[in-house]
């Protein structure tokens, strides 16, 4: 394939435009100061400081919430235990329904059933 004279022009100034570019960029990177080690050390101190606190929070958190759920499950099982029962029964029948009546899930953890 040959390039006509003002495609390589159109080349040319193409790269001059990138190559230009590329030297503002290293230029505004060059400039940027290294940080210390002192000041790297103290970073990384503060982000597992940071990390560590935020995941004592959320420790905290789910065991609140879990607790709140199986202490209503709990209650409810206490004041009504009928009803409870009723809704296990009736969750158990409905998943076993499903299973029985739905070809897809049947058959999903057969090698080669698609």
């Amino acid at each position: 394939m040959v390039k006509r004279p003002e495609h390589e022009h159109e080349d040319e100034q193409w790269i001059e435009g990138l190559t230009q570019e590329m030297k503002r960029v290293d230029q505004l990177f060059d400039d940027v100061p290294s940080p210390s080690l002192e000041g790297l050390h103290t970073l990384a101190v503060h982000t597992l400081e940071r990390k560590r606190r935020r995941m004592k929070f959320e420790l905290v958190l789910f065991l609140l919430i879990a607790l709140f759920i199986v202490g209503g499950a709990m209650l409810a099982a206490l004041s009504a235990p009928i009803i409870l029962l009723f809704i296990h029964v009736f969750g158990m029948v409905t998943g076993g329904t499903i299973l029985i009546f739905s070809k897809s899930l049947r058959s999903a953890g057969k090698k080669g059933s698609r």
